[in-house]
C-alpha cells in the first residue's frame, strides 16, 4: 500500500503532520518504507529513505522515534507510530 504526503513548498525543514492508516498482514515481518523526495520546478529528486520493522511499535503500542534518512546528506524523519489492532470476527 502506498500513501503520499502533501508537498511542502519552499522549506528546508518541512513539517507534514499527517496521519496515515495501514492494514498490517504480518506485523512481525512487514516493513514500513518511507521515501523522501524533493519536488522542484524541474521534477522530483529522490533524497533517501527509512526502512523499519513494526516489532517495537507492536510491543509498545505507541512509539516516537527520529530516523536518519539513509542515502541523504542530511535530514531526519520524526515519526509517531501507533499500533491499533483490530479484532477478528469469526463465524461460530
Amino acid at each position: 500500500m502506498k500513501n503520499k504526503t502533501r508537498v511542502v513548498n519552499d522549506s528546508l525543514n518541512p513539517v507534514w503532520n499527517q496521519t496515515f492508516d495501514f492494514v498490517v498482514e504480518d506485523g512481525l515481518h512487514d516493513m514500513l518504507i518511507l521515501e523522501v523526495w524533493d519536488h522542484d520546478t524541474f521534477g522530483k529528486d529522490y533524497m533517501g529513505r527509512c526502512i523499519l520493522t513494526l516489532t517495537k511499535v507492536i510491543l509498545e503500542g505507541e512509539y516516537k522515534v527520529c530516523f536518519p534518512v539513509d542515502g541523504a546528506k542530511s535530514g531526519k524523519l520524526n515519526l509517531h507510530l501507533k499500533w491499533m489492532p483490530q479484532p477478528i470476527y469469526r463465524d461460530a
